[in-house]
């Protein structure tokens, strides 16, 4: 068995029934050392370091480069906050928002998407670099395996999509995709990219290699631990992003209409979803929820958080322009409240001032409550892959099926309307209707909106920068099918690897 050099004080800590990890597991060196053999080790390290706890913090600032958001001038004018217009997450989101040509000039934690993932990838591969000599039940053995490997997909998956080309299947072979490291040795040399193609083919084996080992370890019912299920529901996303419409189906069909077993939010009333009262829609108990990850969310969007208090400029969802996200929910359509802050005002007294929540900005908290963990898998996304790859192969009635079955779910009993095929005009009006319903179900979740537009053609987007409550507006423009819908390697990786290639993405002038 290889020997790895790790921190014997790591250990699981279980707080209010969710499992999180120490960090700092791996390390090169250190005077206390542990050779893990027995699994319950291992899983040690896969849960302190290949689990991707940090996701949410990572990746908030990539909502800013889509088209679900904008900046508004004057966020809250009814704030009593002073200082409200210093907003310190403006100009840190600023290259984000405009596409910038070196985003990481103005965030410097920019690079922890990619160290990160890398990061759970290394951990992930020390458990399956040992897998046949792992010591204890051959079940958990599995278990701890399967979950290696499924989750060293899942990271693959996050880095293609962020800095590899869009994936083309006529040029994927030759296409830039991304490092693969498939060793746990801590070296600093100096790897080429692998084409798109072949990151796709190393994260389709390692789904199927745990599809394998899920299948002879014991069933486990803990949301907060990778497994089978959700493992299908990868598999749904990675035939759905690769166009290969009847493997979408062929994974979306291992689930039955009982194991989507939607959230159901037609039922309640706008105040039973408020935020004081402490609802959320991402929660263990939600469901439709597969498999919950990303760490705890200490804000509701870091770089929108300010909507409570800002009186000038800030980053909110994007609701100016007719085909903005806010504007494309329906009347009656409860996820408008289930998803975004509805009107309240809050007086802080140890602070002295007001937190005022203004209906009209919509701040996103989906996913915040400090007692559940901010990401998660769910059955909906799987639904919606299905009927997107239903219409592309021209069964519509069955697309419009499932869109039913998610609006009954989603809609009050006395607005809910069933859709039928002779509603849609043709073929691409349905398309763009079930890509619309993903965006309006999946936002401010991982990078759904991000990696659509990608697979979609790279659509032009059109950002408008207020640098304060005052100032003219700056206008920004991504073209069709631009370079900047890639993002450069950081310099952590850039800094030392001289040979691999880089994206060289344009600077975006403004208008």
């Amino acid at each position: 068995m290889k020997k790895y050099n790790l921190l014997s004080s790591v250990g699981i800590m279980l707080l209010a029934g969710i499992l999180t990890s120490c960090n700092d597991y791996l390390k090169e060196s250190s005077d206390d050392l542990l050779i893990p053999k027995k699994v319950d080790e291992f899983e040690s390290v896969l849960l302190g370091d290949g689990y991707p706890n940090t996701l949410t913090a990572d990746v908030e600032w990539m909502d800013l480069m889509t088209d679900d958001a904008e900046v508004s001038p004057s966020a809250n004018p009814n704030s009593t906050q002073s200082d409200g217009d210093d907003n310190v997450f403006l100009p840190v989101g600023r290259g984000a928002f405009t596409w910038a040509q070196d985003i990481e000039y103005y965030d410097t934690s920019y690079g922890n998407a990619y160290q990160n993932r890398y990061k759970n990838i290394m951990a992930c591969n020390i458990i399956i670099e040992n897998a046949n000599t792992m010591e204890g039940d051959s079940m958990e053995v599995n278990s701890c395996v399967a979950q290696a490997y499924a989750l060293r997909a899942m990271n693959y998956l996050y880095l293609v999509n962020w800095y590899g080309l869009p994936y083309n299947p006529a040029t994927a072979d030759k296409d830039m995709g991304v490092i693969i490291r498939l060793k746990s040795e801590m070296v600093r040399d100096q790897p080429q990219r692998s084409t798109v193609a072949q990151v796709y083919a190393q994260i389709i084996a390692d789904l199927d290699n745990a599809s394998i080992r899920f299948k002879k370890a014991k069933k486990s019912t803990n949301v907060y631990l990778m497994n089978e299920k959700a493992v299908d529901l990868l598999k749904c996303r990675v035939a759905l992003y690769t166009r290969n419409w009847d493997d979408v189906i062929k994974y979306g069909n291992a689930f039955s209409e009982d194991d989507f077993n939607l959230y159901d939010i037609s039922t309640l009333k706008k105040e039973d979803m408020r935020h004081e009262k402490e609802y959320v829609f991402l929660k263990a108990k939600n469901p439709e929820v597969l498999f919950m990850f990303g760490g705890r969310a200490f804000t509701r969007q870091a770089y929108m958080d300010n909507l409570v208090f800002i009186n000038g400029a800030a980053y909110a969802p994007s609701q100016t322009e007719e085909g903005d996200l806010i504007n494309s929910y329906q009347e009656g359509d409860n996820r408008i409240y289930a998803f975004f802050c509805q009107d309240n005002i809050e007086y802080d007294s140890e602070f002295d001032y007001y937190n005022v929540y203004e209906a009209y900005r919509h701040l996103p908290y989906k996913h915040y409550a400090m007692s559940e963990y901010s990401q998660a898998l769910r059955t909906s996304e799987v639904l919606l892959s299905m009927a997107e790859a239903y219409v592309q192969i021209g069964k519509l009635d069955l697309a419009v099926d499932l869109i039913n079955l998610l609006h009954k779910k989603r809609f009050t009993a006395d607005t809910y309307e069933e859709l039928s095929v002779s509603g849609f005009a043709s073929k691409d009006v349905l398309l763009k209707y079930v890509r619309d319903e993903r965006r309006r179900e999946l936002c401010f979740e991982e990078t759904h909106r991000w990696d659509d537009l990608r697979r979609y053609g790279m659509p032009r987007i059109e950002h408008k920068f207020y640098a304060s409550k005052n100032s003219a507006p700056e206008t920004y423009v991504l073209e069709q099918g631009d370079q900047n819908y890639t993002l450069e390697l950081p310099q952590s990786e850039l800094g030392y690897n001289q040979v691999v290639e880089r994206m060289n993405r344009r600077a975006i002038e403004s208008q």
